[in-house]
């Protein structure tokens, strides 16, 4: 197998890289395009990484119910029921 080229320019279409675009501006699209990521590495919101932050975004957003339903208790009452305080638990 011969692996040199003829000329310089027929190896420049391999890969999907077009020829007008040289190897300094390939470079900065790789850099670019890992800017999000090394951000990601610095982020943190309530002592949660970007990983445990997504996670917990996800499971509240979309998988946990968003309707909170409030049922009142009275520990008080509860806790004087079979007290023989009668009288100070008037419940109407």
């Amino acid at each position: 197998m011969e692996w040199a080229q003829s000329s310089p320019e027929a190896g420049t279409e391999q890969n999907g890289i077009s020829s007008d675009e040289g190897s300094g501006e390939i470079g900065w699209i790789c850099v670019l395009a890992a800017f999000p990521f090394a951000l990601g590495g610095f982020f943190t919101y309530n002592g949660m990484t970007l990983e445990h932050f997504i996670l917990a975004f996800i499971r509240s957003e979309f998988l946990y119910p968003k309707r909170l339903v409030f049922k009142a208790e009275n520990l008080c009452a509860k806790a004087l029921e079979n007290s023989t305080i009668k009288e100070a638990l008037r419940l109407d």
